[in-house]
């Protein structure tokens, strides 16, 4: 597979990863066409898709924030889950990024507890924290999720300091 990363709306790719994200998130869970233009260019801020040959089969959008790598959207096309794309993605991605954090819905169905499993299957730990998803839109109220952590859960203080940079670094 290979990785390639978007910076702006026009590259050869952003059409299929932008239908990507929207088929895979609920409304509360985006942002804006808009505020996706914003965020392309800042440099914390990655964009990056997976390809299998030149067809794009998942994307993994994320944020580096103070030694923290937020996964803040991963999704694989609806046409090809089922096919391994997911968990070949997601060992690449920990394979090269540290300390990975990342927010899936509370546990309500089986949808979520598959979510919650997979990710377990990978080294994901659930932390305890109440934890609120930065809203994308002014709006928009605030959103309780589970955060988990690649293999570490966070100390209160590293969960603390995470947050305030979130807050910082998330909202445009």
């Amino acid at each position: 597979m290979q990785l390639i990363y978007l910076n702006e709306t026009k590259d050869n790719y952003f059409d299929k990863a932008w239908e990507i994200y929207l088929n895979s998130f609920p409304k509360e869970e985006r942002r804006t066409l808009e505020e996706h233009k914003k965020i392309l260019r800042n440099n914390a801020y990655k964009a990056s898709c997976y390809l299998d040959g030149n067809k794009l089969v998942a994307i993994v959008f994320y944020w580096n924030i103070k030694g923290y790598t937020f996964l803040e959207h991963f999704a694989v096309d609806n046409q090809l889950r089922g096919k391994s794309y997911g968990s070949k993605v997601l060992n690449e991605f920990i394979k090269t990024n540290d300390n990975i954090v990342l927010e899936i819905e509370p546990i309500k169905d089986e949808t979520s507890q598959r979510r919650l499993k997979f990710y377990e299957r990978f080294g994901f730990v659930l932390n305890e924290y109440t934890h609120y998803q930065i809203p994308f839109r002014k709006e928009d109220e605030k959103l309780e999720l589970l955060l988990m952590t690649y293999q570490n859960r966070l100390k209160e203080e590293e969960y603390k300091f995470l947050y305030e940079q979130m807050q910082k670094t998330l909202i445009f």
